[in-house]
């Protein structure tokens, strides 16, 4: 039988050995890398930003086309029964919008406004049959329906849009809610719509005159095609883009498209600036879609955020678990930060051995 020396020198042996491999076989510390936390597929990229720029300067470039504006002004005129050097093109799409002598154009053959006066001519749609969300007798649908009757439905959005077609375009849904009644220095009342005042106002401040208050209106309150021409590019061009690039991200898809539209929204608004002389082009067409992207933005990003933090918790609650086992542990175990360290506590260990062996050997 082997003497307790010798099994107990095999045992240290043993143990230094695994010591001194376990120090060389250490995992190296783990690093963060920066660069792979910024590149997530969420973050927009320098390409990114360069296409929503110019998809944005593109529709800016449509809906300020004056060339482009007086190609479907012409289309309106020729779906009112004008004459005009029109294309065949523009023939057409008259023929299949026309809406010469309907009733949401006039009312007892004269152009009225909802009071049943006569409507100030240049703001005839503003003040009869051309706001969807009327709730009174010149709803345009109820006076298609009046006039052609169930096929007059269709009649009203062939109508509706035509008329989105000219430069004016049509008045913005609610616009009639807008109404009210004034008085002269004389004391006799006259009807009229807030959207008419500011114009007229707006048009005086820029140009000293109320002569541009019907264009300033044209592209302040009312939906034009060539608005959502320009809104319907932005989002085809935006779709290819990701398409194209192959980017499935939701969240980087709505902020690109967020941004293609704010370029512009505010490109045409600057636009308009510099035309009226300080009074901005509104595309509401525009501002809707926009708007609504960056609602959902703010949606989805919530969502992530949320899912981030409650895994974020999940980590912290798993790490705050090892960390208590680790200091549990840590009070068991010596702590030793080298190996010079480990084998002092060896031959200490070995001495109180050998004290303990001549101690009991006393007794033999």
């Amino acid at each position: 039988m082997e003497s307790y020396e010798i099994v107990y020198d095999r045992a240290i042996y043993d143990i230094e050995e695994n010591i001194k491999k376990e120090l060389i076989e250490l995992p190296e510390e783990k690093k963060i890398n920066l660069n792979e936390i910024q590149t997530v597929e969420s973050n927009l990229d320098a390409w990114d930003y360069c296409f929503a720029l110019a998809i944005g300067l593109a529709g800016v470039a449509i809906t300020s086309s004056k060339m482009f504006s007086q190609y479907l002004n012409d289309i309106h005129k020729a779906a009112s029964g004008q004459k005009g050097d029109f294309s065949f093109f523009q023939e057409f799409l008259g023929d299949i919008l026309k809406h010469k002598g309907d009733f949401i154009d006039k009312a007892d053959k004269t152009f009225k406004n909802r009071f049943g006066k006569n409507a100030y001519g240049l703001f005839h749609r503003l003040l009869w049959g051309h706001d969807i969300l009327a709730l009174g007798k010149d709803n345009p649908f109820a006076l298609m329906i009046k006039q052609k009757g169930w096929f007059g439905i269709i009649q009203a959005f062939r109508h509706l849009l035509a008329d989105t077609m000219s430069k004016q375009g049509l008045p913005a849904p609610g616009s009639s809610f807008l109404d009210y009644i004034f008085t002269d220095e004389t004391g006799k009342a006259y009807e009229s719509n807030y959207l008419i005042k500011i114009a007229q106002n707006l048009s005086n401040e820029a140009f000293e005159n109320k002569a541009n208050a019907q264009e300033v209106y044209a592209h302040l309150a009312t939906i034009r095609f060539q608005d959502i021409t320009g809104g319907v590019v932005v989002r085809v061009l935006s779709e290819a883009y990701t398409r194209a690039r192959k980017i499935e991200d939701k969240l980087r898809c709505v902020e690109f498209r967020f941004i293609a539209y704010a370029v512009s929204f505010f490109g045409e608004a600057v636009v308009g600036m510099i035309r009226q002389k300080g009074i901005p082009y509104i595309n509401i067409p525009v501002a809707t879609v926009m708007t609504k992207d960056f609602i959902q933005f703010c949606v989805i990003d919530s969502i992530e955020t949320r899912k981030l933090y409650n895994t974020t918790d999940k980590i912290i609650k798993t790490d705050n678990e090892i960390i208590g086992k680790y200091e549990e542990l840590s009070r068991m175990v010596p702590k030793h930060t080298s190996t010079e360290d480990f084998f002092e506590s060896l031959n200490q260990t070995e001495s109180k051995i050998d004290d303990l062996i001549s101690f009991l050997g006393e007794y033999e």
